[in-house]
């Protein structure tokens, strides 16, 4: 179970292309006109909240597999640090989507082209197939 060396350069140019990118020029290549610098990411919990049961298009390769976001889990056992933030999101694919643990480029219209590990959980559902990100940074 290897990676080759070809192949973890590759994917690790591609996200250090996708990090390293400004939003703006992000959001004009992908054909809108309306975002500005001063827009946010929003790429926070609440950010993701307002997206539940919406379809994230994930990157793997050359294909994109649609994803939907079903559960934004809010980390945090007490009152954290003005600041921390930490939370999980899981999505639900069907029984065709079968990704490895890995970072993927990740798309979706309203919060745009960004990047997540996403690991394969399980699932009781034969049918369907679970994925988990967790989110756990400072904000500034």
């Amino acid at each position: 179970m290897g990676t080759s060396r070809r192949d973890f350069l590759k994917k690790g140019s591609l996200v250090a292309i996708a990090a390293g990118v400004p939003l703006s020029l992000t959001q004009s290549a992908l054909g809108r006109k309306d975002a500005s610098p001063e827009v946010p990411l929003g790429l926070t919990k609440e950010g993701f909240e307002a997206q539940l049961n919406t379809t994230f298009l994930i990157s793997d390769g050359s294909e994109k597999i649609g994803l939907r976001l079903v559960n934004v889990t809010d980390l945090r056992r007490r009152e954290s640090p003005a600041g921390k933030e930490g939370f999980s999101l899981l999505f639900k694919g069907d029984e065709s989507t079968a990704l490895k643990q890995n970072t993927y480029v990740i798309e979706h219209d309203k919060l745009g082209l960004f990047s997540f590990l996403i690991v394969p959980v399980m699932s009781r559902q034969k049918k369907t197939r679970h994925y988990e990100a967790i989110i756990n940074r400072l904000q500034p």
